[in-house]
């Protein structure tokens, strides 16, 4: 019985393991029912829906580059927030979290697909020396809650000190790890 057991929990974390997508210095999983399209410059989750409902993540490839001020940001999300969405720009609109040594911000937009309204969430993330970005496009609740779970697993790699090797740190503790840091980011809000 305890050889079944333990044999059991070896083949739970290989399934574990093996759920876990990488693409470039992000790593992720892929919400259940969600299918996954890969390019070079991005991945795309999506979640099939009845018509009219719209479930889409984009992960964006890692650039060179750090996005570390709003006004860095606010130019990263102008060239890769998407066309036709309007974003919020009042002062508060965009939101700075920072942890386990990346940085994250994050703004909420707006536009219409198929005479239909639909919320944008960007997200940039970044180490410090590299940056990619993130989004979730929806008009529907239930993608929030898929998304936040889906940002709830998201981990980016953090650079290499030239003469220390890979530094790894959990971002919502900040003792040493053997995996990168958890996106420092606040969940979607419900719409």
């Amino acid at each position: 019985m305890k050889k079944i057991f333990i044999t059991g929990l070896m083949l739970l974390s290989l399934y574990q393991v093996k759920a876990q997508e990488v693409f470039g210095k992000a790593s992720f999983t892929v919400p259940t029912g969600w299918q996954i399209t890969r390019t070079a410059n991005a991945v795309s989750l999506e979640k099939a829906a009845k018509k009219g409902v719209v479930c889409k993540i984009i992960i964006s490839a890692t650039e060179k580059g750090a996005v570390i001020t709003d006004a860095e940001y606010l130019q990263y999300r102008t060239l890769y927030g998407g066309t036709g969405i309007s974003y919020q720009n009042q002062r508060g609109a965009v939101t700075r979290y920072e942890a386990g040594g990346l940085i994250s911000f994050f703004s909420k937009g707006s536009s219409t697909q198929q005479m239909a309204p639909v919320q944008s969430y960007f997200y940039s993330l970044s180490n410090g020396q590299q940056t990619l970005y993130y989004q979730l496009l929806t008009n529907n609740n239930t993608c929030i809650s898929e998304f936040n779970q889906f940002m709830a697993t998201l981990t980016m790699e953090l650079e290499e000190a030239a003469t220390s090797g890979q530094t790894n740190l959990k971002a919502t503790t900040g003792r040493a790890k053997k995996q990168p840091p958890g996106a420092p980011a606040a969940p979607a809000p419900m719409m």
